[in-house]
């Protein structure tokens, strides 16, 4: 396990309608056909998330489930422009924070690093039964995030959030969708079948 991370929320000073929630559930629902396999997502058992989501590729290669790592990133470090932006979380009562933290180049950063990452997952198995993401990934997450409030989370806490997610992500694929539980307090996920 690791340590305690430092700071333990970027928006501890910020009200609860611009906070991260300290614990939340979403939902992934596959409602495609054979032909298109989509997804949709939930949070809190009430509010659709974003649209409904496909691979975005020739092949299956379960894109569709990849809000998962915004989320898991949101709860396990504390930093998520992506996910703030389809919660509706974004810290408007601060513009610089809004413009930078929360706004375009932050929420492109974030989709860019998940992708980095899915590739090299595709190429390990979704990270089935590994214990480490590649130091090249985890040095270029922390050069693309230098100038975010996230550059103060380790590497260790990257890989943690990463390895933590992709489980998450296994299950949902294992079981056409799932419910998951975030435990942003104690940096814990918890999968859920229908």
């Amino acid at each position: 396990m690791i340590k305690q991370i430092k700071k333990k929320f970027f928006d501890d000073n910020y009200i609860s309608g611009e906070q991260i929630p300290r614990y939340f559930n979403v939902s992934f629902k596959e409602v495609g056909n054979d032909q298109k396999n989509e997804v949709r997502v939930i949070f809190n058992g009430t509010e659709q998330l974003g649209d409904v989501i496909n691979d975005n590729s020739y092949k299956n290669d379960y894109y569709r489930y990849h809000d998962i790592f915004h989320y898991s990133f949101a709860a396990l470090l504390g930093w998520s422009p992506c996910t703030r932006a389809m919660m509706k979380r974004k810290r408007k009562s601060n513009t610089l924070v809004d413009e930078i933290e929360d706004g375009a180049r932050a929420t492109i950063t974030e989709e860019a690093i998940s992708m980095i990452i899915f590739n090299e997952a595709k190429r390990k198995n979704f990270f089935k039964g590994k214990s480490k993401v590649s130091k090249t990934t985890l040095r270029i997450i922390k050069e693309m995030t230098e100038n975010f409030e996230v550059s103060v989370r380790t590497s260790e806490e990257w890989e943690y959030a990463i390895l933590q997610s992709y489980a998450a992500f296994r299950f949902l694929i294992s079981n056409q969708g799932g419910l998951i539980e975030f435990d942003t307090a104690n940096r814990k996920l918890k999968h859920i079948s229908f």
